[in-house]
């Protein structure tokens, strides 16, 4: 099965990309979830953040990790926003705190990731795909892009439109990939593989429907191995992973090009 795919390169000094089991002291993921990832094209076509969910859940998302993995950790002073009796408090009048030494501020660490660079592929509802080439050619977004935070703020490029074809094994993969799709790995080349557990899409309510094991090389080489259901651009030679959502829970609703993209 052949399918239309567009790809392209973001990258920034910063991201963040948290993990869903810290609180306290935000860990980040070492790549954009898929469910990030359908964000960061929202905010490219202007999508309003009580729909852009349910619209590019008609996507299908790859993504390619282009720069080596580095984490950091620093600290963060973050307004103190209990009031004296427990309500919410955004100001910075330490009269109406609610602690006992009126902390104005409240330090915490955070992890960022350093320099990250992705490529992002997707494929699926043409009406979408069209729309993307109004914009990503022409360096254009409705919306600022960032990595996962609004203060990092990314930068983007367009690598191509290109042809991929569904090959039922392959011996290298260029994507994340799930566990679930890996038959072997082959360890004779010097790589640096890990594994996280990522959310894969969310509902129209935002809540997280799929979780998944994925497999990565940290410095961005492809993977060496057996790996199965994967797709071959035929133009680049890359093989990759597309995470798509079930076709029962994506949406029915027609999505209509934006008058202001030509």
């Amino acid at each position: 099965m052949a399918c239309r795919i567009i790809a392209f390169d973001i990258w920034g000094e910063l991201a963040h990309f948290r993990r869903f089991f810290t609180t306290s002291s935000p860990l980040t993921f070492s790549f954009p979830p898929p469910t990030t990832v359908r964000g960061i094209i929202g905010a490219i076509l202007g999508l309003q953040k009580n729909e852009y969910i349910e619209i590019t859940n008609r996507l299908s998302i790859g993504i390619y990790i282009t720069s080596p993995i580095r984490k950091l950790r620093t600290g963060l002073n973050i307004i103190f926003t209990k009031r004296n009796d427990g309500k919410f408090e955004p100001t910075l009048f330490k009269d109406k705190k609610g602690n006992d030494k009126k902390n104005v501020r409240t330090r915490i660490q955070v992890e960022f990731l350093k320099d990250p660079g992705y490529r992002i592929f997707v494929a699926g509802d043409e009406k979408l795909l069209d729309s993307l080439l109004n914009y990503l050619p022409y360096h254009k977004t409705e919306y600022t892009v960032s990595l996962g935070l609004s203060e990092c703020l990314a930068d983007f490029k367009f690598t191509g439109e290109f042809t991929a074809e569904e090959v039922e094994e392959t011996s290298e993969i260029h994507s994340v990939i799930p566990t679930r799709k890996i038959k072997n790995i082959s360890l004779s080349n010097q790589i640096k593989l890990a594994k996280e557990r990522i959310p894969i899409y969310m509902n129209a309510e935002r809540i997280v429907q799929e979780y998944d094991n994925i497999v990565f090389e940290t410095s961005g080489k492809p993977i060496k191995g057996a790996f199965k259901n994967v797709f071959h651009i035929k133009e680049t030679g890359e093989n990759i992973h597309l995470f798509t959502v079930p076709s029962q829970q994506m949406s029915k609703r027609s999505f209509e090009k934006d008058a202001k993209s030509g």
